[in-house]
């Protein structure tokens, strides 16, 4: 039995390594939240701890002054560009000059997300709460994180330097559905 036990220990320390690509053929976790907006008029999904209220920083204010911000737990409040389309365990925001930041959702003690964003989140409006992150990117995760924002194999290949990216960590979110047109 102890054998057993220490076997099913290792192998749960090895599931936060897992990618989220890995994850999506197998479906959501039990924790996860929905990855679609609900189809009733709900305006506004909360997702992990509770976003403070108050003024955010916008993209633009994060993204300029990243070096001021890293490592310090800030609220952030912009338009979604894109979603991680396989489990939404990330979504990237920009700034003006296109620059982005991707925000992650962080995973518990069982390798499990905390929460994920609606998939069809973008163009939405985020609020998050967390940790800003200023990182070296490998090619190999960039080229995952383009497969899973729907990139096309060329995108992907295309991709072949290390990077320097920001990186976000969302203690909690509010996604906010914008109105739809009707009849369009």
């Amino acid at each position: 039995m102890t054998r057993t036990l220490l076997f099913s220990l290792a192998l749960l320390s090895l599931a936060p390594l897992a990618a989220c690509a890995d994850e999506a053929a197998s479906g959501p976790t039990a924790g996860d939240a929905a990855t679609d907006f609900p189809a009733d008029d709900l305006a506004q999904i909360d997702l992990g701890e509770t976003v403070p209220d108050g003024d955010a920083l916008t993209p633009d204010e994060l993204i300029a002054k990243a070096d001021d911000y890293a490592g310090k737990t800030v609220v952030v409040e912009g338009d979604v560009r894109e979603v991680c389309q396989m489990e939404g365990c990330w979504l990237t925001m920009a700034d003006a000059q296109n620059r982005t930041v991707r925000i992650n959702v962080p995973r518990d003690e069982s390798g499990s997300y905390v929460f994920t964003f609606p998939t069809d989140a973008s163009g939405q409006t985020v609020r998050v709460a967390g940790q800003l992150a200023v990182e070296t990117e490998s090619v190999e995760d960039q080229r995952h994180y383009a497969r899973d924002g729907g990139a096309t194999p060329d995108e992907v290949e295309a991709i072949t330097a290390p990077k320097q990216t920001l990186v976000f960590t969302a203690m909690g979110a509010e996604v906010v559905r914008q109105p739809q047109a009707r009849g369009a």
